[in-house]
């Protein structure tokens, strides 16, 4: 029979709005909004065909109406099926979840049973919990790698079952015990199934994250071999350049000395018996010299012989290169200092970096935040110096205080790689 349902809408409603806020941050294809309206006309056409389905078949009805959300999420977002499939079982554990306790609360209390104020005030609980404890957190660009939807499935066989439970028992509507102890135990599966889900999301972020971080340091590579080649044929250059000017003095005559200094600024190369540290701190040296940064070092780069060659120079050029970006952006010249120590305490290396700087920081997982825009897409420097100090069973710590950026970092000198 051809008719509106009442129950699966209401269901259909708390459905989209629970997929929906969890995908309020994700990159959404073109035209969006007639892909959202060819969606909602298809699960909302299922609506008036519920009453072909028996129903014992409730469930099955229900399977439908999910895959088609499932379908409308990776037509209107860049999301491959099976991350769409992910958003939509969370939305759905949410969903249920809400709904459960909405139910445990009529089994309590008879009088309260499925009122509309209820459900009202459950749901906006749940929406704006929803939002501030996991959509903000959560992010964008995720993808879910094929060896991970077997956990995927068993949320959704979770559910499922639930929801096979809870149409079951509207048998036995007036057994409250029933009632209130079929809701408690879908509490408890949507609150596990959705922390499998919470897990498996942080595993994969985590994963690509260590790949953008391995890609990061596989381009320093290639970029230490290009600053070693750059770095002795411009010493070549200099070295050329300053014979020439020695010999043609009269002819060059009172432009040789003003020339001199000029070359010694690229011929200042910084000597810390680390062939590697002293490559980066030339490079560094030198862009701090033209651009009105006092740059000042104590190394000693022999600490750092049992570190691989592209990790010092990965490590080293991180840490500077942020703390030249903060500094960079003071109005007060007489602030842009860079401060680096490198020294042994003990059986350790001792790295100590402070800077200067001037905006608002706020920390997480112990590293400061991104304050630019498409924060997702920075923020990898100071991951990727963690990641390399950790590699070395090294442990670093962040500190900002009095307008100075500090980043202590203390490494074993003998230790064995993590690999």
């Amino acid at each position: 029979m051809i008719a509106f349902h009442l129950s699966p809408f209401i269901v259909l409603i708390q459905l989209f709005a629970t997929t929906g806020i969890l995908l309020f941050y994700q990159e959404r294809r073109s035209y969006f909004w007639p892909r959202l309206l060819v969606t909602l006309t298809c699960v909302i056409g299922l609506n008036f065909l519920w009453g072909f389905f028996p129903p014992e078949l409730d469930t099955v009805a229900y399977a439908l109406q999910f895959l088609l959300i499932v379908i409308g999420i990776a037509a209107c977002f860049k999301l491959n099926f099976l991350s769409a499939l992910f958003w939509g079982a969370a939305g759905l554990t949410i969903q249920h979840l809400g709904y459960s306790v909405m139910t445990l609360v009529g089994g309590v209390v008879p009088k309260l049973s499925y009122s509309l104020i209820i459900m009202i005030i459950v749901f906006t609980i749940v929406f704006i919990s929803e939002y501030f404890l996991l959509t903000r957190k959560l992010g964008r660009d995720f993808e879910l790698k094929e060896n991970y939807v077997y956990l995927t499935i068993i949320s959704l066989v979770a559910m499922f079952t639930t929801t096979f439970l809870n149409s079951y028992r509207m048998n036995f509507a007036e057994d409250k015990a029933l009632i209130t102890i079929t809701s408690i135990y879908s509490i408890i599966c949507s609150a596990l199934s959705l922390a499998l889900q919470l897990g498996l999301f942080e595993k994969t972020k985590m994963e690509q994250e260590v790949l953008v971080l391995e890609q990061i340091i596989a381009n320093d590579r290639q970029h230490y071999d290009d600053s070693m080649q750059n770095m002795e044929m411009l010493n070549m250059y200099c070295h050329d350049l300053k014979y020439f000017l020695r010999r043609n003095a009269d002819e060059v005559g009172s432009f040789q000395q003003q020339a001199e200094k000029f070359l010694s600024t690229f011929d200042a190369e910084i000597a810390t018996y680390n062939h590697a540290l002293d490559t980066i701190l030339t490079e560094k040296s030198l862009y701090c010299a033209n651009n009105d940064i006092q740059f000042t070092c104590m190394a000693d780069g022999q600490l750092l012989e049992h570190m691989d060659t592209v990790d010092i120079y990965s490590l080293f050029g991180n840490l500077l290169s942020n703390a030249i970006e903060a500094v960079s952006s003071l109005e007060n010249k007489e602030r842009r200092m860079i401060s680096l120590t490198l020294r042994r305490r003990n059986d350790f290396v001792h790295i100590l970096i402070e800077n200067y700087y001037d905006s608002q920081l706020d920390f997480h997982n112990g590293l400061p935040a991104s304050t630019k825009e498409e924060a997702h897409l920075h923020g990898y420097g100071l991951k990727s110096v963690r990641y390399l100090v950790e590699k070395y069973h090294g442990n670093i710590t962040i500190s900002a205080d009095d307008d100075i950026f500090r980043v202590n970092i203390m490494m074993p000198i003998f230790c064995h790689i993590n690999t």
